[in-house]
């Protein structure tokens, strides 16, 4: 039998078997069993050498085991999902091996067999040759009990033309509306379990068991109440934007940044958001962390040819938090729509030679006790921002101020006792949010609002030190260099004595709210001019 026949022969057990399952895509008889191989069949492996390995591997694993090429790993089928191997790449496919291994040994004992009976019925000459079958088989059984033998197996088991194990790597994780969880995938149009399936090659999961949408939360809900100053309102936006973060959409467009100083409730509720989503398994995890760092003005452009990890982090997860700002830091606003606006990513392993392109599936977060400065005039930017505050803390001691409360150390455990009613919490969400929308309150709305009035620079700058044009007046104009000077003394005494704005973006701030001309060599701008008494300080 040649190469191409022994694939033939593969591609028609492949669609035999495709005749057995059920439409879950899994066998009707036993999820877990393997298929058996005639010795037909296992005896043509054989004669095809490395070649049949693979062959044979790929048809005992196929929906079991595959190779993705894009991160250059095996993954594995783990009952509802599709999962990475975290003890080192493909250690359970080279485990798998064995059961190629077995495969042979099973054909030679039928050989042996065989042998016996020819022998025992005086046919010497089939019994050698049924010997010799037997016998090569068992070296082969041995060449795949060692590390180059199983390398070697796997390797065509992914090569081979007609029935490779092998995905590209843009399969992976496709459907917004899956949310696989330990014992299912929920359905987040409607709330509903079903078993997952591995053509839909889902690899990010939840490790909690699905319990319904009505399983019980009361410890969560109470807190996540409590951390918005008892506003049941800005409680229900949170079950909202979460439960909307949960599908891999991407659709609204927003950054969310969640602000409070300090022991505040924010750290443990997105804490428990991950671990519901996927806990410490970075690479199958939903929600997860990722640099603060790619959100800010970093003072310089990074070379669009060297690796990009912070952009990959983002591949596949549903929530990204980002945490924790220093004071004074400023958002990149390019770099925050970029993340935030459904536009395609183009990102690189450090390790890897290619770009990667990819959707954006993730609802994009910051955590921080500092807010980072952003220009007033970025009308884009502050459509997407919503500035949720948070504005308790939870003290270990007895509560002076106000906003102060007592801090309950035991509220994260018992929170962590409650993951699968959190779960559905989330869920649920979900659903409203595809019944009402976001929805921001007016608390989010008036809270972002002032973020960006206390961002206007040069509003403040006018109201302190300058004087308007007022209507019926002569015109009044003054000159660009000199408004200038008045604003980088004003800049460093309010906003920083280390850092400064320059003249071409004062100019650009100035442009949007004041006409600008130039005469005899000199930029004035028209209808404002230094106060008397800031043009007398300056003079000083």
């Amino acid at each position: 039998m040649t190469d191409r026949e022994l694939l033939r022969q593969v591609q028609d057990r492949i669609a035999e078997e495709q005749q057995e399952q059920s439409p879950s895509g899994e066998r009707q008889a036993d999820r877990n069993a393997l298929p058996v191989p005639t010795h037909d069949f296992v005896e043509r492996c054989l004669y095809a050498n490395e070649l049949g390995d693979g062959l044979l591997f790929a048809y005992l694993f196929r929906g079991r085991h595959a190779y993705v090429g894009q991160a250059d790993e095996w993954i594995y089928w783990a009952g509802h999902h599709w999962s990475v191997d975290l003890i080192e790449k493909g250690h359970h496919a080279r485990a798998d091996v064995e059961h190629v291994a077995l495969a042979y040994q099973e054909t030679a004992r039928h050989f042996d067999a065989l042998a016996k009976s020819a022998e025992h019925d005086g046919d010497r000459e089939s019994a050698t040759r049924l010997k010799a079958k037997a016998d090569k088989m068992k070296v082969r059984v041995a060449k795949l009990r060692t590390d180059p033998g199983r390398k070697r197996c796997l390797e065509f088991a992914k090569t081979n033309l007609e029935s490779p194990l092998a995905i590209a790597g843009h399969e992976i994780d496709r459907d917004p509306w899956a949310l696989p969880m330990a014992n299912g995938v929920v359905d987040l149009r409607t709330g509903e379990l079903h078993p997952g399936r591995p053509v839909d090659w889902l690899v990010k999961s939840s490790p909690v068991e699905w319990q319904g949408i009505d399983a019980p939360c009361p410890h969560w809900e109470r807190f996540v109440t409590e951390i918005m100053g008892d506003d049941p309102e800005m409680a229900a936006f949170l079950q909202r934007v979460f439960g909307y973060g949960c599908t891999g959409l991407a659709r609204e467009h927003i950054f969310l940044v969640l602000f409070g100083r300090g022991r505040n409730g924010k750290g443990i509720m997105t804490e428990v958001i991950q671990t519901v989503l996927g806990g410490q398994n970075a690479t199958a995890s939903l929600a997860g962390p990722v640099q603060s760092e790619m959100l800010l003005d970093q003072g310089k452009n990074r070379s669009a040819a060297g690796p990009s990890p912070d952009i990959m982090s983002l591949r596949g997860l549903r929530i990204a938090f980002a945490s924790e700002t220093d004071e004074g830091q400023r958002f990149s606003p390019a770099r925050v729509k970029w993340f935030s606006g459904g536009e395609t990513l183009t990102g690189r392993y450090p390790h890897d030679k290619r770009n990667v392109s990819f959707e954006p599936s993730h609802l994009l977060c910051l955590l921080t006790n500092h807010k980072p400065h952003a220009p007033a005039s970025d009308f884009a930017f502050w459509e997407r921002l919503l500035l949720v505050d948070f504005p308790l803390s939870f003290v270990d001691r007895k509560p002076q101020n106000e906003n102060e409360r007592p801090m309950d150390k035991g509220l994260k455990d018992r929170l962590l006792q409650e993951l699968p009613g959190i779960a559905a919490w989330l869920v649920r969400g979900c659903l409203e949010w595809q019944r009402a929308g976001l929805d921001p309150p007016a608390k989010v709305r008036e809270a972002t609002a002032e973020y960006r009035k206390d961002e206007d620079m040069l509003a403040d700058f006018i109201e302190e030190c300058c004087i308007l044009q007022q209507p019926g007046e002569s015109d009044i104009r003054t000159s660009a260099s000199e408004l200038y000077d008045a604003f980088c003394e004003w800049f460093k005494v309010n906003i920083s004595s280390k850092k400064t704005v320059s003249q071409k973006a004062f100019g650009k701030m100035m442009l949007e709210k004041f006409q600008r001309e130039r005469k005899g060599g000199i930029y004035y701008y028209y209808g404002i001019s230094v106060s008397s008494q800031t043009q007398h300080e300056l003079d000083e």
